[in-house]
């Protein structure tokens, strides 16, 4: 049996150290709605937040942020543009906090 493994850009930290990221309020640009655990969804009470870096090619990162303690969880990675960044979050089934 053939298993599918994807590899994500992003930088790895231990939670709760000095390498955890901290994100700037300011720099969002986009927050998702609360996921809570289903069949698709393996990160419960997280929302998915993308921020507005302003540096180099990939300005616009991904992030999931825990909505209980507001600490970041897991990076996606980096995508050049806003659209980009949104049409990956669509495609993992991150909606828009309207």
């Amino acid at each position: 049996m053939n298993e599918v493994y994807k590899d994500y850009p992003g930088k790895g930290w231990v939670h709760g150290t000095k390498d955890a990221p901290k994100i700037n309020p300011k720099d969002i640009v986009w927050r998702s709605k609360v996921h809570h655990w289903d069949n698709t969804v393996r990160s419960d009470d997280t929302r998915m937040i993308i921020t507005n870096t302003g540096k180099g090619k990939d300005k616009f990162q991904m992030w999931a942020v825990s909505d209980k303690s507001g600490d970041v969880v897991f990076h996606f990675g980096d995508k050049p543009t806003l659209d980009a960044a949104k049409e990956f979050a669509s495609i993992r089934k991150w909606q828009e906090k309207k």
